[in-house]
């Protein structure tokens, strides 16, 4: 049913550039130029696909209802388009593109990385891509080597080690509040699907370096660099519990030396998290941060089957809207509605050589401000990456954390930290190479002089950053 309405959908909107459908028991006006191609979900999945959707219906708002407050986009009758494609195979991503193609589009959006397979199909049939959590870079048209390069596509990664980080000082902030609740010891623990040094393991390394530096900052003493924080943490602490009056260091339960500690359950599959998860539990761990897709489900099962207080921190997306505010602390974002918005803006303007009343692009009128053609980071882009504001963690925490505008002088301290650490595991700095390698272990080694602090050209570094 779901694929006749797709198919429905596509025939009223052919030769127009807007088109009326019914979706979802809801009547929605789609901009048929602006299309989102799901990775086999729905535009209903409070992850990529949903964030993709409303970023992309957002911008479609903003220009064809202008009037209306940005704010309350939500009220608009109009949105992007979107196909579900029932599955992730390459021939129903083809499909998808094709008869978004054939219905008008001239900017897809893919959500995922599972369109990496087929992406430069897509690139021959629209006027531009947004490509979302992987590189547009070396895609040759069709796939086919022999045809040349794409031009046309915006490739939009973000730098997971930097929520991750900032997900860890709001879980070690929400602890040291609660310190009587979980005493003796304040524990974390985290693990991941499969080792990814740009999709998994970089939000783990960006978690337990996060917990170090804020142990670093707690027990620092009056005239060192990073001691002015101090203070502000334990106000931050005390808006929740007025009742602490001094703060306690964060204790990982893994070994980020031990060749042979668990960090991976091996799959993303559902169930498969269970062992792992009960393996944290046991070892004390207060918050877990699973960064392994349908498995944080797991490690929810496994603190309420064990009837613990234990909590976790969510990934990617807003989770707490999934599992609830009693089970998230917070969430570690890629702000994916935000760079989708933003990507958009760029590419429908005069710096890409947009022309609003022919509604085509002169390619020769590009200037270098133009995101085509370009991979554009999270490190340019502060605002794609952060954290999910909770019940645990307000707005008045979140903002202490992170800047999410585009006015850099109001980046906080730990933004500046955040950006030591992504060019420290991207790029390297201060002469050594980069810390993300193609395995966890290895960037751990790479990472710590031993169990407890990190290694002190990392820390310098941070530090000559305040």
């Amino acid at each position: 049913m779901k694929r006749l309405l797709q198919i429905f959908t596509t025939i009223s909107v052919v030769g127009t550039s807007v088109g009326s459908v019914v979706a979802c028991a809801k009547k929605y006006t789609f901009d048929s130029s602006i299309w989102v191609i799901t990775d086999g979900g729905t535009v209903s999945d409070l992850a990529f696909n949903q964030s993709a959707w409303e970023g992309a219906s957002k911008y479609v708002v903003s220009k064809l209802d202008p009037t209306l407050p940005l704010l309350q986009w939500k009220k608009a009758k109009w949105r992007a388009s979107y196909f579900e494609s029932v599955s992730q195979t390459p021939g129903d991503f083809k499909s998808a593109y094709i008869t978004s193609a054939i219905a008008g589009a001239k900017t897809l959006i893919l959500p995922g990385f599972n369109h990496g397979n087929t992406i430069g199909w897509a690139a021959g049939l629209v006027d531009n891509i947004i490509y979302i959590d992987g590189s547009g870079q070396n895609i040759h048209i069709n796939m086919n080597s022999n045809e040349p390069l794409a031009k046309n596509i915006i490739g939009i990664t973000y730098q997971a080690e930097a929520s991750g980080f900032y997900a860890s000082l709001a879980a070690s902030i929400y602890l040291n509040a609660h310190q009587n609740e979980y005493s003796p010891e304040l524990k974390v623990g985290t693990y991941g699907g499969m080792d990814n040094p740009i999709a998994v393991s970089n939000y783990m390394w960006g978690f337990l370096v996060g917990i170090d530096l804020f142990n670093a900052i707690i027990n620092s003493l009056p005239g060192q660099k990073l001691n002015f924080l101090k203070n502000q943490i334990l106000e931050q602490v005390q808006i929740i519990n007025s009742n602490i009056s001094s703060l306690q260091s964060i204790v990982k339960v893994q070994n980020v030396l031990n060749k042979n500690e668990s960090w991976f359950s091996q799959s993303f599959q559902a169930g498969d998290g269970k062992i792992i998860s009960d393996e944290l539990l046991s070892r004390g761990a207060k918050i877990i941060f699973p960064v392994a897709g349908a498995q944080v489900q797991d490690t929810v099962n496994q603190i309420k089957i064990n009837k613990l207080k234990a909590k976790i921190v969510g990934v990617d997306t807003e989770q707490s809207k999934i599992y609830g505010e009693d089970m998230v602390i917070t969430s570690a974002l890629k702000q994916i509605s935000t760079s989708t918005f933003d990507a958009l803006n760029n590419i429908y303007s005069s710096q890409c050589g947009y022309d609003a009343k022919t509604k085509t692009w002169n390619k020769a009128n590009r200037t270098k401000s133009c995101w085509i053609n370009t991979d554009q980071t999270s490190i340019e882009h502060l605002s794609w990456t952060g954290i999910e504001t909770t019940k645990w963690v307000k707005t008045n925490l979140v903002n202490f954390l992170h800047n999410t505008t585009y006015d850099q002088t109001k980046n906080t301290p730990f933004d500046k930290m955040a950006e030591v650490l992504e060019h420290a595991y991207k790029d390297g700095i201060d002469n050594h190479s980069p810390i993300g390698m193609n395995t966890f272990f290895n960037t751990l080694q790479n990472t710590y002089q031993n169990q407890t602090s990190l290694k002190q050209y990392l820390l310098t570094a941070v530090e000559n950053a305040l």
